[in-house]
């Protein structure tokens, strides 16, 4: 053994040094009701922000404390204040299934008075565990009022989630929360969703540059038109944009609107692909989704995924809207190389590192282990993005990388759409100081080998290195030497490209065989 001593170990990854190239660049537009309270670092006049990590979000105002929340109330009304030694425990059932004890109190004789100074000891019971528990309550004459912890929002509001216990003559009649008899109605707080998603982002895509807008619901039929404004913000930057909203149930017809956007800026020269949440949590059964594979957009992805137990969850049931998986799937593309499916198995874990997303559902709250195997190749067959389970692994995973559009297209896949991305991208940059110069052409008119070679040669240089990067498997630039560019003034150039290709079927034959070579 050898001699104490202290000893350094140098850490290399410390400083997260940046990422290279711009394909992880990202952006999240989070759509909120009308006049609702924005957070700090936002304004109605600057609702763009870019950021690098959760920390830079948090200190932005976007944080997980339940912000912009209304605390549901209930009420107790004490009918009879009892008599010494009667003994009282109140409780609340969670989303989760589980039962706070907001206290247990046996009655003094100071206490049962009156109603009145029941309802206050009751009162004073409850508060002395507000630090562990996190409810509070006052009373107003012989009525109890119970607020609830933060980030439980409308889940309060149905059902019968407040209860006593008592041993004695104490009596009293429970109101649950109604906004009526002194009660309130639970609103939950627009900003968790906003944290979460941003936070698994980041949870996948640690290195990510992500650009948040911030804009006010469209009230029934979204056209999307803050994805361009975010675009322009970016200078074109945003490779892959995630969309949330809520007040709108989800339809094809956002799909198409979207790939409108997607088209408009392609034709300026900022391609981008966009990844909508759908809200579907008025959707009984996921297997009355419409058929996404007819629709034209593929430049359009729409996960339907959810967590089903943890945070997402929890938010899920405070929200009673999909809250979806649209952070974790921008991060995973994000963290993608651009030829890369996010199916991935071994790459794309989604419950990696922790519990989020390892008890997967769909976004109207259905558990994946509800539906049966024919359901999940139908919903891939439809052309949604959920998590899937699989046999002999643990973790979660993308179903495929599928877009809104028909199976056969060869942009029917994310990867493919950002390959073909860009390429138009590096190539337009490199070929660009090249317009508007001279062509040198032969007697005849033809194009000159001088001519054809630097074309060749500005384009070439960045597919090249794309397949160096093993974002292409290879390449072929063509320029037809008799074209008459003297008439036209138009250089025509084609680009061949082969992609990777993805392993989405692997088969394998197995047999007995009497002797193997």
């Amino acid at each position: 053994m050898a001699l104490p001593n202290i000893t350094f170990v140098q850490s290399p990854n410390g400083l997260g040094r940046p990422l290279t190239g711009t394909d992880y660049i990202s952006g999240y537009i989070h759509y909120y009701a009308s006049g609702a309270t924005l957070p700090t670092g936002f304004t109605s006049s600057d609702r763009i922000k870019k950021i690098f990590s959760v920390a830079d979000a948090e200190a932005l105002g976007i944080t997980d404390t339940h912000l912009a929340e209304t605390k549901a109330v209930a009420k107790f009304a004490v009918t009879t204040a009892g008599a010494a030694g009667d003994t009282i425990s109140i409780t609340y059932t969670g989303i989760e299934g589980a039962e706070t004890v907001l206290a247990t109190y046996t009655m003094v004789t100071a206490d049962v008075v009156s109603t009145t100074t029941a309802a206050a000891a009751l009162a004073a019971a409850i508060n002395l565990g507000t630090a562990t528990h996190g409810f509070s309550a006052t009373n107003s004459t012989n009525n109890l009022l119970i607020t609830t912890k933060g980030g439980e929002g409308i889940f309060p509001n149905s059902g019968t989630p407040y209860s006593s216990s008592i041993t004695g003559t104490l009596a009293g009649t429970w109101t649950q929360p109604t906004g009526s008899g002194s009660t309130v109605l639970g609103v939950a707080s627009w900003i968790d969703t906003l944290h979460y998603h941003i936070s698994e982002y980041f949870r996948l895509q640690p290195k990510g540059e992500l650009y948040v807008g911030l804009y006010e619901e469209e009230s029934t039929t979204y056209v999307f038109a803050d994805i361009t404004t975010m675009q322009n913000f970016a200078q074109g930057a945003i490779k892959q944009i995630g969309v949330y909203e809520k007040n709108v149930a989800f339809t094809s017809a956002q799909a198409t609107a979207l790939q409108a956007i997607a088209t408009a800026n392609t034709t300026v020269y900022k391609p981008l692909q966009i990844i909508l949440n759908a809200e579907i949590s008025g959707t009984a059964s996921v297997a009355t989704l419409s058929d996404l594979s007819a629709l034209s957009a593929p430049n359009v992805s729409v996960t339907i995924a959810q967590d089903g137990a943890e945070l997402g969850y929890h938010i899920y049931k405070a929200t009673g809207k999909s809250v979806g998986t649209v952070g974790a799937c921008l991060g995973a593309v994000s963290f993608a190389s651009v030829s890369e499916s996010i199916a991935w198995i071994q790459k794309f874990n989604m419950a990696s590192g922790g519990s989020e997303l390892d008890t997967i559902a769909f976004s109207n709250g259905q558990l994946y282990t509800a539906l049966a195997d024919s359901q999940f190749e139908s919903l891939n067959n439809y052309a949604y993005i959920f998590l899937r389970k699989l046999v002999g692994i643990t973790g979660s995973y993308w179903s495929d990388s599928k877009t809104t559009v028909i199976s056969t297209s060869d942009y029917s896949t994310i990867e493919n759409n950002r390959v073909y991305q860009k390429v138009t991208r590096v190539v337009r940059a490199a070929v660009l100081p090249a317009l508007s110069g001279p062509l040198k052409v032969n007697a005849d008119g033809t194009l000159s080998l001088d001519t054809i070679g630097y074309f060749t040669s500005l384009a070439n240089q960045p597919l090249v290195q794309m397949e160096a990067d093993n974002e292409l498997s290879a390449h072929k630039i063509i320029i037809n030497p008799t074209q008459n560019v003297l008439s036209t003034s138009t250089l025509e150039m084609t680009i061949q490209l082969v992609p990777l290709g993805v392993a989405r079927q692997i088969e394998i034959n197995v047999g007995f065989v009497l002797s193997v070579a």
